[in-house]
């Protein structure tokens, strides 16, 4: 004697709504955003990283160029455009360089270092997508490209962070990231 199931016709239909929330996967982050100074000095950190190997690559390439230094005795605004002159040969690769360095950077530090870059990690933040997990490769190569087109902008995606209750910038919004502060 088998006994099945059968809903009575006085019982309520279960609705077609959404299956159960999934549960948290491993590895979730459980976060508040991050504050602008703290996202500001991580910046800071990750550019003075970045401005390091631009430094190197124009010293090695204009002692392999044979870069000669300006005049002696030219000071101030002078002896800056001078230099200038000077290096025009290795500027030109040196910021192509530091364009693809810093893209290249941010988007491995966010899917193989989980969500963090140098700043990051010193100042305890980390990227992150909706579902609290470091970007995807494909989300994260996106989204640097997105933040570097940022930069060369004038800064103009950066700017919306000022605004945005969660803190997020114009390349976070349209990569569906967070820089957060985990609790």
């Amino acid at each position: 004697s088998r006994m099945e199931a059968v809903p009575s016709p006085t019982a309520p239909l279960k609705s077609k709504s959404k299956p159960p929330a999934p549960a948290p996967a491993a590895g979730e982050v459980h976060a508040r955003p991050a504050s602008l100074w703290r996202r500001l000095l991580s910046f800071t950190v990750d550019t003075a990283a970045i401005g390091a190997v631009a430094a190197a690559y124009i010293v090695l390439a204009s002692s392999v160029a044979g870069v000669k230094g300006p005049q002696p005795g030219l000071t101030g605004l002078d002896a800056f455009v001078a230099w200038l002159r000077a290096l025009h040969t290795v500027l030109l690769p040196g910021m192509v360089l530091v364009l693809v360095l810093a893209t290249v950077y941010c988007a491995v530090a966010a899917f193989l270092w989980n969500g963090r870059t140098l700043g990051r990690l010193l100042l305890g933040l980390r990227l992150v997508d909706t579902h609290g997990m470091a970007p995807t490769p494909g989300r994260a190569i996106f989204r640097a490209m997105l933040a570097g087109l940022s930069f060369v902008l004038f800064l103009g995606g950066f700017w919306m962070a000022l605004f945005d209750r969660r803190g997020q910038t114009l390349h976070d919004k349209l990569t569906s990231t967070f820089v957060v502060q985990p609790s």
